[in-house]
């Protein structure tokens, strides 16, 4: 009996061994898989806070680089200079940065956009000057700049001098005494002059005017006078309002005009690109070209306009192509001001080419006549006020220990002086400046 007893313990003792060994390794194996899930927790915890202190770092650099490009925005963008951030802001260029090797790319479509934009201010850039040699040589090969060679009757280049009507002639284009500026006056008749931006189906002949005059009043002051958009009304009376649509570079523009109704020709407006800089012997050239724009189609103003109007209307006139020197007088550098206009003008597709000479012949022995003795007068009516405005002087400060000069920063390529006139078919004005400058001509 007492052999069984100790067999029985015996059993039972290894049996409870054997559970309380299990259950060791039991815990063990629950113990080791939770040291492992908390290590693979913690490496993802590590790892993804790794990842947010670099996104961090990265969000700061691009702040810090975006804060320092709007900071730089008018020296960056030399071609841009000058021009209002309000323009310019939806077509800055992302350009990539370097910081440590590492270039950051801004959104791909905003590069888009200011390459369209670089592109659409390069092409207008392109048609000023190609207007310009265009008048160059019309002025070049026909002799205008000596007023003596071209002849009182047409000439073999088809330009036909246009006087002064008799019943004017003492009032506009007397002379007399030197006090009334003496103005002469061609015509010639072409074709739509804008080479390839020409209209293909359009082959009537228009009429392109031609005008050498003198100012009796020196060149800054009539280049102030000329300037000034509040004083078009008082020597142009064929345009009755005038608006600038867009504001492509300080040097130039798009501006809309209306012309009022003519002899034979209905109310006209004219949308026109109008550019201005300065040459090397100081002339203020100012050049135009007729163009679209989608803003010309809604009503600009408060006048009686059609909103409805557009490019292919028949109230549309075009001025084509033109041209404005405004140069100190050769004989009388100091006293007087040498104007020499070159305009090619389309007054509309509703118009037949006869009624268009019937009203030429009309009105040209007339109003360039007019606009140019009005100037004249205008001048010498605010003669006193335009003689302070260009005689003003430089901003000045002062502190309570010393004494400093501030000066106004003029942009090496730019000048400030002002610049526009009103012709016959378009007006831009430029009161503060900003024509670009060929060398130095302040």
């Amino acid at each position: 009996m007492e052999k069984r007893r100790t067999k029985e313990w015996s059993r039972t003792r290894s049996k409870r061994f054997y559970c309380h060994h299990h259950l060791c390794h039991l815990l063990v194996f629950l113990f080791c898989s939770s040291i492992s899930t908390r290590i693979s927790t913690c490496s993802s915890v590590i790892g993804s806070t790794a990842r947010t202190v670099q996104s961090l770092d990265n969000l700061r650099n691009r702040l810090r680089i975006l804060s320092e490009r709007r900071r730089d925005t008018t020296t960056s963008f030399g071609f841009y200079y000058g021009i209002p951030r309000t323009i310019i802001e939806s077509f800055i260029a992302n350009q990539g940065v370097s910081d440590s090797d590492t270039i950051v790319k801004e959104n791909d479509d905003d590069d888009d956009v200011s390459l369209a934009k670089r592109r659409y201010l390069d092409g207008y850039e392109s048609i000023g000057r190609d207007v310009e040699k265009w008048a160059e040589g019309m002025l070049r090969n026909e002799g205008s700049d000596n007023v003596n060679s071209i002849l009182n009757v047409e000439n073999k280049n088809g330009w036909t001098e246009i006087f002064c009507a008799k019943v004017l002639r003492s009032k506009f284009n007397s002379g007399n005494n030197s006090t009334v500026p003496i103005t002469r006056q061609w015509v010639k008749w072409m074709k739509d002059s804008r080479e390839q931006y020409a209209n293909l189906d359009d082959d009537q002949n228009h009429p392109c005017m031609k005008l050498v005059a003198t100012i009796d009043a020196p060149f800054p002051i009539v280049c102030r006078y000329l300037s000034e958009k509040d004083r078009f009304q008082e020597y142009n009376s064929l345009l009755v309002d005038q608006e600038d649509v867009e504001i492509l570079t300080p040097h130039s523009k798009i501006c809309w005009s209306q012309s009022k109704k003519l002899p034979l020709i209905q109310p006209r407006d004219f949308v026109t690109y109008c550019r201005h800089r300065w040459l090397n012997d100081g002339t203020q050239l100012i050049s135009n070209q007729a163009c679209d724009h989608p803003r010309t189609i809604q009503k600009l103003s408060d006048t009686n306009i059609n909103s409805t109007l557009s490019s292919g209307s028949g109230y549309r006139a075009f001025s084509l192509r033109g041209a404005t020197y405004i140069s100190r007088c050769p004989d009388f550098p100091n006293e007087r001001t040498k104007l020499v206009m070159l305009s090619h003008c389309n007054c509309g597709r509703d118009i037949p080419e006869w009624v268009v000479r019937t009203a030429v012949g009309l009105s040209a022995p007339i109003k360039p006549f007019e606009i140019i003795h009005r100037i004249d007068v205008g001048i010498r009516l605010a003669r006193e006020e335009l003689e302070r405005a260009v005689i003003k002087p430089t901003a000045t400060s002062t502190t309570t220990a010393t004494t400093t000069t501030t000066t106004t920063t003029v942009h090496p390529e730019r000048s400030s002086q002002p610049a526009g006139i009103a012709q016959m078919g378009y007006a831009c004005f430029w009161p503060e400046g900003g024509g670009l400058v060929d060398g130095s001509n302040q």
